[in-house]
């Protein structure tokens, strides 16, 4: 008999434009009954779960609308959870995609008995947009819900001293993704921050400019002049900390369709540029997380696709995350804590679709990208403390805690027991470090040394530290700044220091040469990635 194997397993993820927003664009045959058919009457926005309509004449509850006109900007499907005065509907998990005003949504077909969605098909233009891996796994805590049930011990004879019954509480989801070896920059930016992406100019590709603003959550846009761009072309979009780099997958006069919807807002007459590696990717720190989806797919030993379940949690926040490296290995880094607001579960069971679906429509599942690049080996990395490089660390790890904090508030959308939202609480950094102490040599007044350093406490500016990683025979770089400052340097005062020693205790053992253990505190920092790859999540 099949089994589910956990060796059988895919794991991939996707950016969300607004929390819980998971991009699925999808689309199905409607509804030959004519139920439902209406247009948006307002601009929806990701992350919203409420839609104005222009009539809500037989909506229904518990049926499935299709958000979005075909071929523009992204359709997705929803089930209705409340239908209200003035034409609101309330959907059971939040919009992933810009809809304008004047955007069709309609009823769409479904088969009860079976709980299939017919017609279901990847809308035009568009690809998988939740298929990116982190890196090399092992081990995955999917954030399954956790349920607060509570026996109520009423009075009377017959419960024996046993509850009466049990009442429903409220439901928690929290993830973790252990230990995993970094081929890419993919998942250092969600417990830090933005992304901003800057290609290499083509020279002889496409240029022009944005014609209309683009928002946040589209993924086709109209250019003044499209000349010069074609299917599977780079092009960027807008320059400095909000430029993106998004391939091309049509192109029809001056209209241009992505691989993936942009994550930032961009004004008309912004620039537009064909690009090609490398690729410089920064990092930096933002108030309010970025959030994610994560889809787990496992298909049984059978390679039965139609036996596959998929889980979708959505909305979910990067609370605790580890980089560490040692002597020997490579770069890897965990999601030590990553609470959702809500999750999908199906088992679907019909074997003559091509996609794999959901009977709610929203778990089109994502063809993964494997990257194909190598790891970053320790060997190849290069870490600065207060201007001197120390080429005798033998491993560190840098944490960083957002201390997130999920909250349930009162509404009426059909979730009431799970998150409303996720709040981030105060930004913590901590490294250590061993790093064996240098060869002998004479003090003096101007030695720079880790007790020297931790003696002075700073000197009320802090040190410096900056870590580069290096691949062989490559231009690719990693890069942690420490302060991120735009300077680079430690500075007096608030709001402007770096690094500082907590403790640097020198271990007498029986390991040689002597060595010591250190621990840092530090108020930011920033990331900058050169790699080949064009699309950051």
């Amino acid at each position: 008999m099949a089994v589910y194997r956990n060796d059988q397993v895919d794991f991939s993820f996707g950016a969300e434009i607004g929390l819980g927003g998971y991009l699925a664009p999808v689309k199905a045959t409607a509804d030959s009954s004519g139920d439902l058919t209406t247009t948006t009457d307002v601009i929806t926005l990701p992350g919203a779960r409420i839609v104005k309509v222009a009539s809500t004449t037989n909506a229904v509850v518990g049926e499935y609308v299709q958000i979005g006109t075909t071929g523009t900007n992204g359709t997705e499907i929803r089930k209705i959870v409340a239908v209200t005065t003035n034409d609101y509907l309330t959907v059971n998990s939040p919009i992933g995609f810009y809809h304008e005003s004047g955007e069709a949504v309609q009823t769409v077909d479904t088969t009860s008995s079976a709980g299939t969605m017919t017609g279901l098909a990847i809308d035009a233009n568009t690809t998988h947009m939740m298929r990116f891996t982190p890196g090399v796994w092992e081990t995955i805590e999917v954030p399954d819900p956790a349920m607060e049930i509570e026996g109520r011990y009423f009075l009377g004879p017959d419960s024996k001293r046993a509850f009466y019954t049990a009442y429903k509480g409220q439901q928690s989801f929290s993830g973790t993704l252990y230990n995993f070896e970094l081929l890419n920059g993919y998942p250092l930016r969600f417990p830090l921050g933005t992304v901003a992406t800057v290609g290499t100019d083509k020279g002889s590709g496409g240029a022009s400019d944005v014609d209309g603003i683009i928002y946040a959550g589209q993924y086709e846009f109209d250019a003044t002049d499209a000349t010069g761009y074609g299917v599977n072309d780079y092009i960027q979009v807008g320059t400095g900390a909000t430029a993106e780099v998004r391939k091309v997958t049509a192109v029809a006069s001056n209209n241009i369709w992505v691989d993936y919807p942009f994550l930032f807002e961009h004004a008309d007459e912004e620039a537009l540029n064909e690009v090609i590696a490398p690729y410089t990717h920064t990092i930096v720190e933002a108030v309010e997380l970025d959030s994610v989806s994560w889809q787990v797919k496992n298909r049984d030993s059978s390679e039965t696709a139609t036996n596959d379940w998929i889980r979708r949690s959505f909305g979910g926040k990067i609370g605790q995350a580890t980089l560490t490296a040692e002597e020997g290995g490579t770069l890897r880094m965990s999601w030590e804590s990553a609470p959702f607001i809500d999750m999908n579960h199906n088992q679907y069971d019909d074997s003559a679709r091509t996609i794999v679906n959901k009977w709610d429509g929203s778990s089109l599942a994502a063809t993964v990208e494997y990257p194909t690049t190598q790891p970053y080996y320790f060997s190849q990395g290069s870490i600065t403390l207060f201007g001197v490089e120390f080429a005798r660390i033998t491993n560190f790890t840098l944490n960083i805690n957002n201390n997130l904090e999920p909250r349930y508030f009162i509404r009426d959308d059909g979730s009431e027991r799970t998150p409303s939202n996720i709040y981030e609480g105060r930004r913590e950094y901590t490294m250590t470090a061993t790093v064996v102490l240098p060869d002998s040599l004479a003090s003096t007044s101007t030695t720079a040394t880790m007790f020297k350093q931790l003696l002075a406490e700073g000197s009320n500016t802090g040190f410096d530290i900056d870590i580069v990683f290096t691949r062989t025979a490559s231009t690719d770089t990693l890069t942690i700044n420490i302060p991120a400052d735009a300077d680079g340097s430690s500075g007096t005062g608030g709001n402007n220091q770096g690094a500082f020693l907590r403790s640097a205790n020198t271990s007498v053992s029986t390991d040689n040469p002597a060595s010591t253990e250190v621990d840092i505190l530090f108020r930011n920092m920033s990331i900058t990635i050169v790699d080949s790859e064009p699309v950051y999540p």
